[in-house]
């Protein structure tokens, strides 16, 4: 059990007939927090307190930010509802939500996973080769941490030309030093610096937000049939691909709408809630 303390999560069903899966960042939480966004997360809750047990749901945050990250914007957001688990770090560290708001990790989960110290001794070496022999300067993200199995990055552009020739040495090195890599276009909606791509190192096949979305459904026997996500950005669309139904939310960035058609019409929680109230009647 853990000292770190989210809300209580949505009333658990007795049966889990379907899942959930959102992302977190310009999904779920919308980093202006109008008032008008305030007033639609506050919908989704409602929904989602009855929806859980009167649909068999399980509803879940699959997110990039690190569960201390987390805490700090559920506060801001003034999120009454914690999810019944959470795949933080893009899917690298799965946990459980308990009925005091505490976390727990899943153990089941963590086994599956190599040595944390000889993953990020790889990731320092193929950094290392990268700005060396290629000239490649990824910048750490210091202010979001690197999480055990995940080491996050800013390639910043230089020019369209390198861009291109860069980004496709990258996913040859990761390739080569056996690692899975995420890269999408950074979204200053989110924090982020603009004219910058995401460079994210983590366990190649073993986590990952799809990886871990097919992790849960083994977990509670759902059928992938009875799935659903919701994302915004490029890192969301394997997660969205994988599930039976899988919707870009309509403040989605351009990058991932031009790769992704299933588009809700509203944004943010709207959106969410507009689906879920057509998928589950």
């Amino acid at each position: 059990m853990s000292s770190i303390l989210f809300p209580p999560p949505f009333p658990r069903p007795k049966k889990v007939n379907s899942v959930i899966f959102c992302d977190f960042d310009e999904t779920y939480f919308a980093h202006e927090c109008t008032l008008k966004q305030e007033e639609d997360l506050y919908h989704l809750e409602n929904y989602l307190e009855k929806a859980t047990q009167q649909y068999g749901l399980k509803v879940g945050w699959v997110t990039g930010s690190s569960i201390h990250n987390l805490t700090k914007k559920v506060k801001q957001a003034r999120i009454r509802f914690s999810p019944h688990f959470i795949c933080s770090d893009l899917g690298t560290e799965v946990f459980h939500v308990l009925s005091d708001g505490s976390i727990e990790r899943n153990n089941v989960w963590d086994k599956r996973l190599p040595n944390t110290k000889e993953f990020q001794r790889v990731v320092d070496e193929a950094v290392n080769e990268l700005q060396k022999l290629y000239r490649i300067e990824l910048v750490e993200q210091s202010q979001h941490g690197h999480s055990k199995y995940k080491k996050n990055y800013y390639y910043f552009i230089k020019s369209k030309v390198m861009e291109e020739y860069d980004l496709n040495v990258i996913k040859q090195i990761s390739n080569v030093y056996g690692l899975g890599l995420n890269i999408n276009r950074c979204n200053p909606k989110a924090g982020d610096p603009p004219l910058a791509y995401d460079i994210d190192f983590i366990v190649k096949g073993a986590t990952g937000k799809r990886a871990a979305a097919a992790f849960i459904c083994d977990q509670y026997n759902i059928p992938y049939g009875q799935t659903i996500a919701f994302g915004d950005s490029g890192n969301d669309l394997e997660l969205l691909k994988f599930v039976q139904k899988g919707y870009l939310v309509a403040n989605a960035t351009g990058e991932a709408k031009e790769k992704h058609s299933q588009i809700t019409q509203s944004p943010y929680t709207q959106g969410i809630l507009e689906v879920l109230e057509k998928t589950y009647i």
